[in-house]
This record gives structure tokens, sequence and C-alpha cells, in this order.
């Protein structure tokens, strides 16, 4: 066949083009349709399906002069050969092409496609294959393919990483901040336990005279002690990172249901009327943990759901199996959480209930998940509500 300078140029700027279509942030698929337009001009092709390799075979990437029913044509990715063109071409009709040349999209040691050209007339010799384009063509789809391939691994591997090392972040800050706790709570009870000695003395006082300002006191002194002592003890929890040695096998919906049963006289809104309490319990797993824990976490959960609106909200308890362990699920139809409060919705001592709140009680339950080996996650969106749940790894099996 006699050299053509003009058929050369349009094959070289083909290829230009085609090199800067696979380095662009295109889709593969863009690339691949590119593919099919570059070969249908330049390569001698009346037809090109070009097709990729995904985990249900070679899918139809790209068509140029083809019938539309291929679109749902699937093969095995063994069968990128000689024989893929003429199962399309079965599959097309010998009357509308004579022809079909296969070609796959490999690089690297990877296999990501293969491109099939198709010629309408009869192979006689006078008008080859321009076999050096296509090839070019499809090795050049075939490198940026794997070279976005490659990149989107890195990308895996970069959040995987980002991923681990914020966990690592989040326990390291967690069992400082235990261990602060614990010096804390240690000083604080010392200070607080002599309150009961205050109260026995003004109860004494009271016989004397003056009783209604001992009464005031006194109640003024039980409270502050109550919730000293509340806030020592969420501390001495938090404190311990490590998993409880006295866990026991325990049953998720009993738990669940003593913890509804518990938190029922709190169920009051600010403005003074009774949230609802609905249980969808399932068949969750028997799980290995701490029974106190659990009920406190959720109790917590509840007590959250109940102090998220002064309007009383309708609050549910779930549980259920995932993952081979269980999980238990509260959610409320209440206001929602803003993207910056969900940022730090487990981070310690931070809340949004001003002086009303120690900022301790979701990050308690985040210990509690990490000492039991479980999760927590929540779901919510302003004005949506907010669901928080807890999954429990199953019961280890025993050596």
């Amino acid at each position: 066949m006699p050299f053509n300078p003009s058929r050369s140029q349009h094959a070289i700027r083909a290829l230009v083009h085609l090199a800067r279509v696979v380095c662009d942030h295109t889709s593969s698929d863009d690339a691949m349709q590119h593919l099919a337009d570059a070969l249908a001009e330049h390569a001698g092709g009346d037809g090109v399906a070009v097709f990729r390799v995904t985990g249900e075979g070679l899918v139809l990437a790209a068509v140029r002069g083809l019938p539309e029913g291929l679109h749902t044509w699937r093969v095995e990715v063994d069968d990128i050969s000689s024989e893929l063109g003429r199962a399309l071409l079965d599959t097309i009709g010998h009357g509308i092409f004579k022809q079909a040349k296969t070609l796959p999209l490999v690089s690297a040691g990877g296999l990501f496609g293969a491109a099939v050209l198709f010629r309408r007339r009869e192979d006689d010799g006078t008008e080859p294959w321009n076999d050096e384009v296509a090839q070019g063509l499809v090795d050049l789809a075939a490198i940026g393919l794997a070279t976005s391939a490659h990149l989107q691994s890195i990308m895996r591997a970069n959040e995987e990483l980002r991923a681990s090392r914020a966990a690592l972040v989040h326990g390291e800050k967690l069992r400082a901040l235990g261990q602060m706790a614990a010096g804390i709570s240690h000083d604080l009870k010392n200070i607080l336990n002599p309150l009961s000695l205050h109260i026995q003395i003004a109860a004494r006082g009271n016989a004397r005279g003056n009783a209604q300002q001992v009464d005031e006191t006194l109640l003024e002194m039980k409270h502050a002690l109550g919730r000293g002592l509340d806030v020592i003890e969420r501390l001495r929890d938090f404190s311990r990172q490590a998993p409880d040695s006295k866990a026991v096998v325990v049953d998720l919906n009993a738990l669940a249901r003593e913890t509804v049963q518990l938190a029922r006289p709190r169920m009051v809104s600010a403005s003074g009327r009774v949230n609802t309490v609905r249980e969808d319990f399932g068949h969750p797993p028997p799980i290995f943990g701490q029974p106190s824990e659990i009920v406190s976490a959720l109790l917590n959960l509840l007590a959250n759901a109940v102090e998220a609106a002064p309007d009383a909200v309708h609050i549910s308890v779930r549980t259920g199996e995932e993952s081979g362990g269980a999980w238990v699920a509260v959610a409320d139809d209440g206001p929602g959480m803003t993207a910056e409060v969900q940022a730090r919705v487990f981070e310690p001592f931070f809340t949004t209930k001003g002086t009303e709140g120690t900022g301790l009680g979701l990050a308690m339950v985040y210990a509690t998940m990490h000492r039991h080996r479980g999760k927590v996650r929540f779901d919510t969106a302003p004005g949506k509500g907010a669901t928080f749940t807890l999954w429990f790894p199953p019961v280890p099996p025993r050596s």
C-alpha cells in the first residue's frame, strides 16, 4: 500500500489527541469513547466496539457505527481473543459486517478491556488494516487506564491511612484525657464528700430554729452533692480505657428493655410534655460486655434525645443483627445537629447545653464502645432528628 502523508499526519494527530484525553481528568468511559472514535477514523474500521473489564466480565463501554443491541451484551474476560470478534459478528449478523479484529487493552501486566474493529467487506488484500495506528491507539488507552487505576488505588490507600491516623489520634486523646480525669475525680471526691457531713449538721440545726433556711440549704447541698458525685463517677468511668474484666455474655434486647424502663421517669421534655418511646426489637445475637456500662451508654443516648428539643419528641429504640454482631439504635425526631456539632460530638467536655451539660455523655458512649471493641455511628442533619447506633462484635469462640 503506498505511503500517504496526509493519512499519517491524521493518525499522529489522533494519537496526540488521545494522549491528552487519557491524561486528563475525564472518566474511563470518556477515554473509551475517544478510543472508539479514533479507531473508526484512522485504523480502517467501519465499526468499533470497546469493552472494559468489570467484576461481571466484559461490559460495553463505547461504540462507533454499531447497532443498538450490543449495549446489553456481556462476555467472560477469558474470551478476549479472536473468538470475541467472531462472537460479536454472530451477534450482529454477518449481513452487516464481514470481518472482525480484536485488540486487548493490556498495560503493566493488567487487562483493562478490549477493542473490536469491524469491516463491511471481505479481506481481499487490497486495503489491509492500519495495524500500527490501531495498536498504538489501543496501547495508549491501556496505559491511561492503568495509570488511572493506580492513582485510584493510591487515593484509597491514602483515605484509609488518614482514617487510621484519625482513629489513632482520637484514641490517644481519649487515653490522655482519661488519665487526667482520674486525677481530677480523686481531688473532687475529696472536696465533695464532706458535704454529706454538712447535711447532717444542717439537719440537726433544723430543730433549733430557722428551719426554712436550713431546709433550703439542705436542698442546695443535696443538689450540689448529687451533681458532683455524678460528674465524678462519669470521669472515673471515662478514665477506664481497657476492656472490663467483668464482662459477661449478655442479651442486648434485655438490656435495651431495662434501659427504657429506667429512663421512663425522665421522659419529660422541658415544656412538660411526655415523650413517647417506641420499642422495635429484632433478633440480635448474644454479645460479650459489661451490662452496667451498656445500660449507662443507652441512658445517655435516651437523655440526649429527651433534651434535644423543648417540645416532646418521638423516640425509638431498635435492635438487630449486622455483620455477625449485634446493634442497638436510639433515634429521635428532634432538631438534629449541624455539621459543626457533628464534627465535635464525641469530643470530651464539648456540650451545647451551656452550664447544664458536662460534655461527657457522648464521649463516655464512645469510650464504652471502644472498651467493648465495638463501633458507634450517628446519622443526623438539621431538622431531621438524630439516630445513634451502637454495634457490638459477636461473642468470640471458645479456645
